[in-house]
């Protein structure tokens, strides 16, 4: 609304307080907001952003998980942790990793359930996220203890990429007993995302607001466990809200664990006994095409000349240097970033297309 008042984030950060006055805004709030805009340093924030290894994206910004962007009160500004390192999957090496969250999110499910699992919860998690990673899914959960850190490590273990999405500021992720497997997800080209700024507490009302970025940014959630009061119900209700496919394991009815997904199959969820169910009923190969095909797409004026240049055979450095007329570096360069994405294949010293 601000922004939209005041033409630009900029402008509303500048504006006047009798301006603000205007709009309604409460006194107690105004004056917090004017204490925090004369004390709040834009360029030390930014540094303190860059020496921890943290991006931004916002509503503005085309690397904004599409998904997302769509819902009507998908957070403004997203906080992104990751350092893409393999393959063609998240992005290039130079792409940033703002980018890489856009495209592993456009074939995505999130797993959520029970702070506290019981061996079955364990086992059919472990065993549905080993099929959806096998099919190219990312999977997304919330890093907290129990089924969302299962869901992680399992996916990792799958050799496949996984976002967790918390609750508070990344430079300190809650629970710290999952700061190892957040870094871990990190340096397997996953990442850590969050709406809330540095030094922000992970508070209990915290978490019941990021659920629905947990649900916004997949195709559909997958519930394995969780009591009728946690918040995994909170979860598939803001997944319902959104228009997202929710999907249930079910368990046994003695079980207080099982009470939330047997809840949710009665209220038309769908019944989950292996991740086929899920890859049918979404149609995973289709959005997995998708996502594909928009990380192959040329990025820079470098990548689409050597592209026209490979259009119709394979060539070697010096044949593509001289068709181009781009200097041999930036041949060089151009290659390696696009051999790593995927776009083009060095056979015995020659390049062609590979799509």
């Amino acid at each position: 609304m601000l922004k939209e008042y005041f033409g630009s984030a900029k402008e509303a950060w500048k504006a006047p307080k009798k301006e603000l006055g205007k709009l309604g805004v409460k006194a107690e709030l105004l004056e917090k907001f004017l204490n925090h805009r004369n004390n709040f340093g834009l360029e030390d924030y930014l540094g303190k952003l860059g020496r921890l290894g943290i991006e931004y994206t916002t509503h503005q910004d085309s690397d904004y998980p599409e998904k997302l962007k769509s819902l009507d009160d998908s957070p403004f500004l997203l906080y992104v942790k990751g350092k893409p390192t393999r393959g063609p999957l998240p992005g290039s090496p130079s792409a940033p990793v703002t980018r890489a969250l856009g495209q592993l999110s456009v074939c995505a499910v999130a797993v959520v359930g029970t702070r506290k699992p019981t061996g079955y919860g364990r086992d059919v998690t472990e065993r549905l996220v080993e099929g959806l990673v096998r099919a190219g899914v990312t999977i997304i959960s919330g890093l907290a203890l129990g089924i969302d850190a299962i869901a992680h490590k399992a996916a990792l273990d799958a050799g496949g990429f996984t976002v967790g999405v918390v609750g508070g500021g990344l430079d300190d992720i809650y629970p710290p007993s999952n700061r190892g497997l957040a870094q871990k997800m990190i340096e397997k080209g996953g990442m850590v995302i969050s709406e809330y700024p540095l030094g922000f507490p992970a508070m209990p009302q915290n978490f019941p607001v990021r659920n629905r970025i947990v649900s916004g940014m997949s195709l559909g959630v997958l519930v394995v466990e969780g009591t009728v009061k946690s918040g995994t119900l909170l979860t598939a209700a803001a997944a319902a809200r959104q228009g997202r496919d929710v999907f249930a394991v079910p368990g046994p009815i003695t079980s207080p664990t099982s009470a939330a997904p047997n809840l949710l199959i009665k209220n038309g969820a769908k019944l989950v006994e292996k991740a086929e169910d899920i890859l049918e009923e979404l149609e995973i190969n289709v959005a997995r095409n998708t996502a594909l095909a928009t990380r192959i797409l040329p990025e820079t004026e470098e990548e689409r000349k050597v592209l026209r240049t490979l259009e119709l055979e394979a060539l070697d450095i010096d044949s593509i240097v001289r068709i181009s007329t781009l200097e041999v570096g930036i041949v060089l360069s151009a290659l390696t970033i696009m051999e790593l994405k995927g776009m083009v294949k060095n056979v015995g010293g020659t390049y062609r297309k590979n799509f």
